[in-house]
């Protein structure tokens, strides 16, 4: 139960593509046809197409907490896997961040349709980045409350009549009715079991594990890195793949790079792969940075994996977060792409966080502009 799965790509659909290809099993997938909201990749969707023996993709409307979303989303997939009535499935696996797919995996496992069900966590569902409280509607009318309530002890009916909003069932019940439970850090874990009460937190921690987002072998990454490889050769070439928040931790990254003196500046060269760079690029002129970053479209996921072995370094950051009462609950899903290339990782990193435990052949901490211009200095160096 994959709410996003190729060929629409966002990091959940590739993570769930990775966990396909992992396995290495014939699949049946439920999803969501995303083409309002998600751009197609078909090289992501001729990954994992050799494992997929049906792909049930539903017309659905496309909301990320909303009851006319949910249900029919419920609903639709039940619909799909009717013919299961008479040979239930092995397991269902199903993996937020949209709570639809634990919703509709876990109407699979009351109504057997499969003996077995593992729910992945792909970040805290109640909490933001910052700390803030996600915003969740009331659960009435979005699944059947009755037969959910029917499956569980008295003591968790209890408590989910206590903590009745959508976003709150999407955590508890798979905490309730999961076999296994698939945490992307200990720290994720930790942050999410604070919020459960303690004799729930004794039953989810013997049926949790902790598996990081999958790095694919180096098949997968293939040899001819296309148009970008091109560079002159005195330059240093760092990549970054996704969106780039000034605010967050790129804007100190742009004052670290101007500090540099002026014989390194003059060889770094950031490529960063996103949609939109308009921000980016406005604050690096501001800088004086025009001609050390640079916009590059998005790639395709393959050619993406192709691409990264043409740098001198990949970058991934932490996003500064600090309410949690752990250095951060987050480990950001790019770090494992970037694992498996021939390029070498360059990590900017919270003190102790998920990331900052990962191995990375450079690094250096949110927030310490000099230590992050010294870390790009020292990595430009040592390229000569």
């Amino acid at each position: 139960m994959a709410f996003n799965f190729p060929p629409f790509v966002d990091g959940s659909a590739v993570t769930v593509a990775k966990r396909v290809l992992e396995s290495a099993r014939p699949v049946d997938v439920v999803a969501a046809d995303l083409s309002r909201v998600r751009t197609r990749d078909r090289s992501l969707a001729e990954l994992v197409a050799p494992y997929v023996r049906q792909h049930h993709s539903l017309t659905v409307p496309i909301k990320f907490a909303a009851q006319a979303s949910v249900a029919p989303f419920v609903t639709a997939g039940i619909r799909a896997l009717a013919h299961r009535q008479t040979r239930p499935y092995r397991s269902v696996y199903s993996r937020s961040m949209w709570p639809h797919s634990h919703f509709l995996a876990a109407r699979v496992k009351i109504d057997h349709l499969a003996a077995r069900w593992t729910a992945e966590f792909s970040d805290p569902m109640l909490w933001h980045v910052d700390g803030g409280r996600r915003p969740s509607p009331s659960i009435a009318g979005y699944i059947d409350e009755a037969r959910v309530l029917a499956s569980v002890g008295a003591r968790a009916q209890r408590f989910l009549l206590e903590r009745r909003t959508v976003l709150e069932w999407a955590q508890f019940v798979p905490f309730l009715l999961a076999d296994e439970l698939v945490f992307t850090n200990e720290q994720q874990r930790a942050v999410m079991l604070e919020d459960a009460p303690t004799w729930l937190q004794e039953a989810v921690l013997p049926r949790s594990v902790i598996a990081p987002h999958p790095t694919l072998p180096p098949q997968y990454y293939g040899d001819d890195a296309g148009p970008s490889a091109a560079r002159a050769s005195d330059e240093f070439r760092i990549g970054y793949f996704g969106t780039f928040y000034p605010n967050r931790g790129g804007g100190e990254l742009l004052e670290a790079v101007s500090l540099l003196p002026t014989p390194a500046r003059d060889r770094l060269r950031l490529d960063v792969y996103a949609s939109d760079t308009r921000t980016l690029m406005a604050s690096a002129g501001k800088l004086g940075l025009s001609g050390v970053v640079r916009h590059r479209s998005p790639l395709p996921f393959r050619r993406f994996l192709a691409a990264s072995g043409s740098y001198d370094a990949l970058l991934v950051n932490d996003i500064a977060t600090s309410p949690f009462g752990v250095p951060s609950p987050f480990l950001p899903s790019k770090y494992s792409d970037y694992a498996g290339s021939s390029a070498p990782t360059m990590a900017i990193t919270i003190p102790g966080s998920p990331l900052d435990l990962m191995p990375a052949r450079w690094k250096a901490h949110v927030g310490d502009v000099d230590g992050i211009s010294r870390m790009l200095r020292s990595a430009i160096e040592e390229d000569r």
